[in-house]
């Protein structure tokens, strides 16, 4: 029976010290989370503060911690040099094409000029074909025959056919036309042959 009787003095030895420390200092830090959250007090941050005081707790509470942060920095500055080393990579392969671009560009605007040079030279070519074959055959006619087709034909023309003829048939065929007519078609060959 005495067994019976420290048994139950004991449990209610640990009930004593459970409903009379325990639940009383769980209660109050609760109270006080809640009253400190409601003032806006990180409660949290302000742990960590004051933990990091204590010595021996600020060790092991913030070396993990540092840890991971250097690990995390390590992680993202190799991420960042090899980023980095691709962009510069990029930016090289871009300088190449622009380069390639710039190339082809001029090879275009070359090609191009050498097409429109052709155009003119083959549109030239059968004009002043054209052209000497005409003034060719106001050489060999007469020039009281040449003179009325001269004085017909468009000033342009004209002026083209006479500037082929020889000195001297032309100055015949000046002879033949109008003086108004010889005047101007004249005056406009003297302008051509000095530009």
């Amino acid at each position: 029976m005495a067994k019976k009787i420290t048994d139950k003095q004991q449990g209610t030895k640990l009930q004593w010290f459970f409903f009379v420390i325990i639940i009383p200092i769980v209660f109050a830090i609760t109270l006080a989370w809640i009253v400190l959250t409601l003032l806006g007090v990180n409660v949290i941050e302000q742990a960590d503060k004051y933990v990091s005081k204590v010595p021996g707790m600020s060790q092991s509470a913030s070396a993990p911690e540092e840890e991971n942060t250097k690990s995390n920095n390590k992680e993202l500055q190799t991420s960042l040099d090899a980023k980095n080393e691709e962009i510069e990579l990029l930016e090289e392969e871009l300088s190449a094409k622009q380069t390639e671009i710039d190339e082809l560009e001029q090879k275009v605007v070359k090609l191009e000029a050498d097409v429109k040079s052709a155009q003119e030279v083959k549109e030239e070519k059968p004009e002043n074909e054209k052209v000497m074959n005409m003034a060719a055959s106001f050489q060999q006619m007469e020039p009281e025959e040449a003179a009325p087709i001269v004085e017909n034909m468009s000033q342009d023309l004209a002026i083209q056919v006479l500037e082929n003829v020889a000195s001297e048939e032309r100055g015949l065929i000046f002879g033949q036309m109008s003086p108004e007519a010889a005047a101007e078609i004249a005056g406009e060959i003297i302008n051509s042959s000095e530009n």
